[in-house]
């Protein structure tokens, strides 16, 4: 009897301590974390972090597309004429690339405002023939030496090339022009390398010589100053032209001409005839 009391004290004790355990103490807290509630935790936490660099992920994306989006369609409609990339390009960024400037070649068309109708050097390579070869280089210079002998190689006696005014009788459209514009020094060197070739050579003294130069970005190094100009194209270069819209077919043609030979007119009509098809349908 005298052992009930206390055992009464005793579990009323353990009974004290357990339900201060349960409650977190005196402080009424929660139960101590479990591993599997730390688990739990840290797999809840693991999914936040996850989530949010996904939206943010999705948010860079979109943002990406929306900036690439402006800039093409500013380029697009705001874009200057000449072809933007770089003077070597293979032959599928050429139909690639190119494509934006035959584009705003066909909306300026829409405006009877063509982009090369200020050289009036160009009207009769543009109205007699189908394609267009701007042709800059020099005398002087060592690497044109190939071109220029590629070129006579696969068109000097070709009768699908535009002969000059002097030796032209009748107005037959042909299917390329090549069109001289040179940086040579001297009005010597100009008639010299011209000799015996059927290209169209704008004047020396011409300042659309000059003013071309200008326009498409192309020069040799030692006329860089005198232009002012941020070049895009050393010499020598070939850039050809579609010339119902004087689009910018390939800027590459210098190389077309060494790799393909006489094919190589047959690449720039692919070229064109896919960059009109193009176009047709967009505007369609």
């Amino acid at each position: 009897q005298h052992d009930m009391p206390s055992q009464r004290i005793t579990q009323r004790r353990s009974s004290g301590l357990t339900s201060r355990f349960r409650n977190g103490g005196a402080g009424g807290g929660a139960l101590p974390l479990t591993t599997d509630d730390t688990q739990k935790q840290r797999k809840r936490r693991r999914r936040v972090a996850t989530s949010f660099y996904i939206r943010w992920a999705v948010i860079a994306l979109v943002a990406t597309l929306v900036l690439f989006v402006l800039r093409l369609s500013t380029s697009y409609f705001l874009g200057s004429s000449s072809e933007p990339s770089t003077s070597v390009q293979t032959g599928n960024s050429n139909k690639i690339n190119n494509s934006d400037a035959q584009r705003r070649a066909y909306l300026m068309n829409r405006d009877n405002t063509l982009p090369l109708s200020q050289f009036t050097e160009l009207s009769f390579a543009l109205e007699n023939s189908d394609l267009v070869a701007l042709y800059f280089a020099a005398a002087w210079c060592p690497m044109s030496t190939p071109v220029s002998l590629a070129l006579d190689s696969a068109f000097g006696d070709s009768d699908e090339i535009l002969p000059t005014k002097s030796t032209t009788s009748n107005r037959e459209r042909k299917a390329l022009s090549i069109v001289y514009i040179s940086s040579d020094e001297t009005l010597h060197e100009y008639n010299n390398y011209l000799h015996d070739r059927n290209w169209i050579g704008i004047p020396f003294g011409s300042p659309q010589r000059r003013e071309l130069k200008m326009h498409f970005s192309t020069c040799a190094q030692r006329e860089l100053q005198e232009l002012g100009i941020d070049r895009k194209h050393e010499i020598p270069t070939i850039i050809v032209i579609d010339s119902k819209t004087h689009g910018i077919l390939t800027t590459n043609g210098a190389n077309d001409v060494e790799r393909m030979g006489k094919s190589a007119l047959d690449h720039w009509r692919e070229l064109q005839q896919n960059i009109r098809e193009a176009s047709r349908a967009m505007l369609s």
